[in-house]
């Protein structure tokens, strides 16, 4: 009883309450018929005394006659008993029926007993009393018409009780509805999830709601305050004050990220611009002439940011400017520098400076793997070579990737030839606790090219993505995943392209991989980038795929994390289970203060969602311990690979 639900316990009190009401009323009604069929059995025995004796008065008093008459009248069947007594008392004539009762079971007769009284009447002889008839009426018929009349008055109420318990079932779901939202929206706030209600008609429960939706929305907002607070925490350590660009070390973290990553590009282009003479500008002009045209600079680089995806521009130190993207094709990088040179140039007519050229631009583009160092110190010396030019624009570097003889449709055969012949592998990384455990391993296709060499991810992908094949190679690396599970202990991790779970058919036939793996795929875990939380469809892509993956209790991250931090709080509704902090915000992290507030209040609001946080692209012993002291769960990077060998 203690566990019975508020509605269970209504709903038995109303029908206990029907229940006692329709038994009393059938209980009533019966009784009022008994009364009704006494009184009528004595008035049917006392009129027919009254007849009987006043024909016997009439007639001769000789016995064969009164005995006639006695019998004439008991012979009509309704009379239990006809007794006539003299004026002593003596019985003259008796006519008695003690047959049973057909109509009515035995049971009713006793819990229902008819009192029936006999009706008497004087018999005269002239003016002197001649003796008295007694008679008592048969009560099998009063008694059949009583059963009879209690069935269908049970029969009547029974209905009514039917119906009233519909009705009464249907009040109360109608009353569950809203009690039911909201016991569901209190358990969803208990699980950091936001759920507002509409306000039910029920006034009492109306208020109820009211309440909740009313604090639903105060801890939106606690949690959207905390992450504002946390977005600026983020923006403070890595933005320039004067430009609100980024800053040295977030796009120098981004570079070293770049160049370990192995997503769909191979490699990248950074551009580096530097401000010309801006010491004799800062002389010739004055300070806040020089603070505009820094910011006109920055405004002016963040402006061709914005025209390419996933692109970085960065204010480096007083007069250097730098801008980081992911298309490494040489030709486009020196039209992007030509462009860029032309708008600066723009700034002279605009009299933010009294010089042109106003800067110089010089450009490297680079490969996946590449040392950071090689790749800055091209940079630097295009830079330099730049400043020397009438033209102040050089650049160069190796190609963006691997090249396939015969472009582009060279790289379809291939790709295609390899999904028909299976000849991938996989190549796993090792994520650990911070105390150096195994947490799980990262697993990262390979190609194996017609040379037999293994081409990395970063190399085939951007032509995988180009023709589509995304999702065929996503399902090699489950199946590839699946097998080493089963030849090897603990979990795995595989990364799945946002392009691949944009169609319906790679859910369905991931679902069947996931059957098939039958328990081993408790062990894997599925990773797919931040930047699908940026739109509307990129989450219900996450969401869809969340559904599958519960099923089959697989977990689910958000890898480089920490661009759409506002995000956070719909985690928990996708089921989020774990973040990886993207490398930006990594690198140099023990020597940051910044970026340790940063990471710290992300660990923290993670960690009230139950979301684990694991560090990128961890490099050093120095980034390993300080991110240890702030909470993260994991990590994964260079440092943890060296020590792992």
């Amino acid at each position: 009883m203690s566990r019975m639900s508020l509605l269970t316990r209504l709903w038995l009190a109303v029908l206990a309450a029907m229940s006692l009401a329709l038994v009393g009323n059938l209980v009533v009604s019966t009784l009022s018929a008994r009364n009704y069929l006494e009184q009528q059995l004595y008035a049917q025995a006392n009129d027919s005394a009254a007849s009987l004796a006043l024909s016997m008065s009439q007639q001769s008093k000789d016995a064969a006659m009164t005995e006639l008459l006695v019998s004439a009248l008991f012979d009509s069947g309704h009379f239990e008993s006809i007794v006539y007594r003299d004026v002593d008392g003596k019985v003259l004539v008796e006519r008695t029926n003690r047959q049973p009762v057909p109509d009515a079971p035995g049971w009713f007769v006793s819990l229902v007993p008819l009192q029936a009284r006999a009706g008497n009447a004087l018999v005269s002889d002239g003016w002197k009393q001649a003796g008295v008839v007694s008679v008592l009426a048969n009560k099998r018929f009063a008694y059949s018409a009583l059963w009879k009349g209690s069935l269908q008055t049970a029969g009547m109420l029974a209905l009514i009780g039917l119906l009233l318990g519909g009705l009464v079932t249907l009040l109360l779901r109608w009353v569950k509805r809203p009690l039911t939202d909201i016991v569901q929206q209190a358990e969803a706030i208990g699980e950091r999830r936001f759920v507002s209600l509409p306000e039910p008609d029920v006034k009492e429960l109306r208020i109820v709601v009211r309440a909740m939706n009313a604090m639903v929305a105060r801890v939106q907002a606690m949690f959207a305050e905390q992450a504002a607070r946390i977005d600026q925490l983020r923006d403070d350590a890595n933005r320039d004050s004067l430009t609100e660009l980024p800053n040295r070390n977030y796009v120098m973290g981004r570079l070293r990220e770049a160049l370990v990553d192995e997503g769909d590009t191979n490699g990248g282009t950074i551009l580096m611009l530097r401000i010309l003479d801006l010491a004799g500008v800062n002389r010739r002009l004055g300070r806040e002439r020089t603070d505009a045209l820094i910011k006109a600079c920055g405004q002016e680089l963040g402006e061709a940011a914005r025209s390419y995806p996933d692109s970085v521009a960065a204010r480096l130190n007083g007069a250097d400017f730098a801008l980081l993207l992911e298309d490494g094709d040489p030709a486009n990088a020196e039209h992007i520098a030509r462009k860029l040179l032309d708008a600066m140039d723009d700034l002279h007519r605009r009299e933010f400076t009294d010089r042109k050229p106003v800067v110089a631009v010089g450009w490297t583009t680079f490969r996946s793997g590449e040392p950071v160092a090689d790749v800055l110190s091209r940079a630097d010396a295009a830079l330099m070579s730049a400043e020397t030019l009438p033209v102040p624009l050089a650049g160069g570097g190796p190609a963006a990737g691997a090249q396939v003889s015969g472009g582009a449709l060279a790289w379809r055969a291939l790709i295609d030839r390899a999904i028909e012949s299976r000849s991938f592998e996989l190549a796993t990384y090792p994520v650990v606790r911070t105390d150096g455990t195994s947490l799980h391993q990262e697993a990262m296709l390979r190609l194996k090219g017609e040379d037999g060499k293994l081409m990395s991810a970063g190399q085939f992908m951007p032509a995988a993505s180009r023709f589509g094949l995304t999702g065929q190679l996503d399902l090699l690396a489950i199946e590839l995943a699946i097998a080493w599970l089963e030849r090897n202990a603990g979990d795995m991790a595989v990364n799945l392209s946002p392009l691949s779970l944009e169609k319906d058919a790679f859910l369905v036939s991931m679902k069947d991989l996931l059957v098939f793996a039958g328990p081993r795929a408790s062990r894997l875990w599925f990773e797919v980038s931040e930047r699908g939380l940026g739109d509307a469809h990129g989450v219900e892509s996450i969401a869809a795929l969340s559904r599958v993956l519960a099923g089959h209790h697989c977990k689910l991250g958000i890898e480089h994390f920490g661009r759409h931090f506002a995000a956070m709080p719909q985690l928990y509704a996708l089921s989020v289970d774990y973040l990886k902090l993207d490398g930006g915000f990594v690198a140099g992290i023990d020597v940051n203060d910044g970026n340790q507030r940063f990471v710290k209040a992300a660990v923290d609001v993670a960690r009230s969602l139950d979301i684990s946080v694991i560090a990128e692209r961890v490099v050093t012993e120095g980034e390993w311990q300080t991110l240890g002291k702030l909470g993260v769960a994991g990590l994964t990077g260079p440092a943890v690979t060296r020590k792992a060998g």
